[in-house]
């Protein structure tokens, strides 16, 4: 049945009321009836609410910017932790076994180390993620192994990627691993605590100097751990 668009409105307005119909207008939905058909609609009545509903976009976009916010208030939790936990001038953790807490997610017996003769960089690293809540995070005391670990749950990102491969740029809370990834003694992890323009990242890493300490570096000169690793890659926040 064929309607002029006047006697379409008021058909609107019988079955929905004024209501739907000017929000219908206002949100554009009626476009094709034009401004001036649109003018023909009665105000609506005293006490009357203009009503307007949320559409699967919206919705969709809400939903999506709330994640946006959840992942970024993450890697900000693990940034803020890493730097709380730099070591003051003029004091020794493994003097005082302040750094002995890194180990409380160590594998197994690990868990009971002592960082004044353990290595615990690594430590550090897997701490600082398990403290902000990553899930899951690396239980390893291994500097490289931290990087395996990263493989192991696709997470990995070498520096230099291999041909065909998008390089990779690290984002704040990631972990920056020093040598080849591998369940093995040696190499050096950290933690990522800023990007900068110039291509420089800013870490805080365990067990330098005896220490939690600040370092901002060059990738592609920085080396760490006893063996003098280059970086490696960099291991990513899941879910984030």
């Amino acid at each position: 049945m064929n309607m002029t668009r006047p006697r379409l409105l008021a058909a609107l307005v019988g079955r929905a009321g004024r209501t739907a119909v000017v929000a219908l207008v206002a949100a554009g939905t009626l476009g094709g009836l034009g401004t001036a058909a649109a003018a023909t609609i009665a105000p609506l009545p005293a006490g009357a609410h203009a009503v307007r509903t949320t559409t699967d976009t919206e919705s969709a976009t809400a939903t999506v910017s709330d994640g946006a916010t959840a992942r970024s208030a993450l890697r900000e939790r693990i940034v803020s932790i890493a730097r709380g936990q730099i070591t003051p001038a003029g004091q020794d953790p493994e003097k005082t076994g302040t750094c002995d807490k890194y180990f409380a997610y160590a594998d197994g017996t690990e868990k009971q180390s002592k960082c004044a003769k353990t290595a615990w960089c690594a430590a550090f690293a897997d701490w600082t993620w398990h403290q902000a809540g990553v899930k899951p995070a690396p239980t390893t005391l291994s500097g490289r192994g931290v990087g395996k670990w990263g493989q192991e749950h696709h997470l990995f990102h070498n520096r230099q990627p291999a041909r065909g491969e998008h390089p990779y740029t690290p984002v704040p809370g990631d972990l920056v691993v020093y040598g080849p990834p591998a369940y093995a003694k040696g190499g050096h992890v950290g933690v990522v605590v800023a990007v900068n323009h110039d291509g420089t990242i800013d870490t805080v890493e365990g067990n330098v100097g005896d220490k939690v300490t600040h370092r901002h570096v060059k990738p592609v000169d920085a080396r760490g751990g006893g063996q003098k690793f280059h970086i490696s890659g960099y291991v990513s926040v899941p879910g984030a």
